[in-house]
């Protein structure tokens, strides 16, 4: 699943901004930093800092601002879109889900806006990169004979961010520099990787089996599947499909 992370402000007037930290850092070490106090002036503009800490590259899944308690989003950044209150907006102008600082900016503070806010922000970091088990099949599909040349196919979907397909023989070659790979951002903003490797002239005395794992983006193995050609037998009589593993 998705991290998600929170932290609690305080805004009063003559505004003093005060930031309670409440998200929790995961294995990725995400979390939400807040500025611990700030102070803003009637009918000016107030700004609540935040800022997403991180060891590693994340993309922003969605941010929310909204005052403890209601059910209103103040200001809302889902699937490519934001959606704010008049009188609210990101600080940064031109805000992407690449930008890590997801400060709200108060453009005409009244002493309405007085109470408490909160700030939660999802992030692609942890389970949310994990890709399906690879699915192998091959060009020709069936009636392989000797001395062809042989295409396998792996594909995999699912990851937040891009990531990687590596192939191996049956003898523990690695085989990815022969691969090709295409990677593409699907509708739901997943991706989506195929990669295929060519055999060239398979046979029975060279490797007749491979494997490909899927690695997210950084490096982890989330899945792995095997693929074992089987030739024809005999001219012309018995006709076999190739065949997959999967690894769960």
């Amino acid at each position: 699943e998705p991290k998600m992370t929170s932290a609690t402000s305080l805004l009063f007037l003559v505004i003093h901004f005060a930031c309670i930290r409440a998200g929790n850092s995961s294995e990725t070490f995400v979390k939400l930093e807040c500025k611990e106090e700030y102070h803003g002036v009637h009918d000016q503009q107030s700004l609540l800092e935040c800022n997403v800490k991180t060891v590693q590259n994340v993309t922003i899944l969605t941010v929310t601002w909204k005052r403890v308690g209601g059910d209103a989003s103040l200001l809302e950044y889902h699937k490519e879109e934001n959606n704010s209150t008049l009188g609210f907006k990101f600080a940064v102008p031109s805000w992407n889900k690449k930008n890590m600082n997801v400060s709200l900016l108060l453009t005409n503070t009244k002493m309405a806006d007085k109470g408490a806010y909160e700030c939660m922000e999802e992030t692609d970091s942890g389970d949310a990169t994990m890709y399906k088990s690879p699915t192998m099949s091959s060009s020709p599909e069936n009636s392989i004979k000797q001395n062809t040349n042989v295409t396998i196919f792996c594909n995999s979907t699912g990851g937040h961010q891009k990531g990687l397909i590596w192939w191996f023989d049956e003898f523990g070659t690695n085989c990815t520099e022969s691969a090709e790979l295409v990677a593409k951002e699907t509708d739901d903003e997943l991706f989506s990787l195929s990669s295929k490797l060519t055999v060239l002239k398979a046979t029975y005395s060279g490797s007749t089996n491979y494997s490909c794992t899927v690695h997210n983006t950084n490096g982890v193995q989330e899945g792995k599947a095997s693929f074992e050609i089987l030739f024809v037998r005999s001219a012309g009589t018995f006709c076999h499909r190739g065949r997959y593993t999967q690894f769960v």
